[in-house]
């Protein structure tokens, strides 16, 4: 065989490898973990198709509740006198020994 034959046929070969899918496992199931994480989260699936409705508070109710609940953001919340012994001020011998 001449070698030009010889590399053209390697050329081929090679091309033709090239074309193989080399996918690994991971690559295929990337992703995959998240999926099944998120879909773990969700406690009901098909709670979308419940057409009964949840009873609970009624509308005044949900709403003062709510009312009150930002309210008590709005008041800064009174903090109580801290006592500061020995921290800075007079009668410190400022680390010279010396009363």
């Amino acid at each position: 065989m001449k070698p030009l034959n010889l590399y053209m046929l390697l050329g081929v070969a090679v091309g033709v490898s090239a074309c193989q899918s080399t996918m690994p496992r991971y690559e295929r199931e990337f992703g995959e973990s998240v999926r099944n994480t998120l879909q773990a989260q969700i406690i009901h699936p098909a709670a979308a198709n419940n057409p009964d409705p949840v009873n609970g508070l009624d509308g005044r109710a949900a709403r003062d509740s709510i009312n009150s609940y930002q309210k008590s953001f709005s008041k800064p919340v009174p903090q109580p006198s801290v006592f500061n012994f020995g921290v800075g001020g007079t009668g410190s011998n400022n680390g010279t020994g010396n009363q």
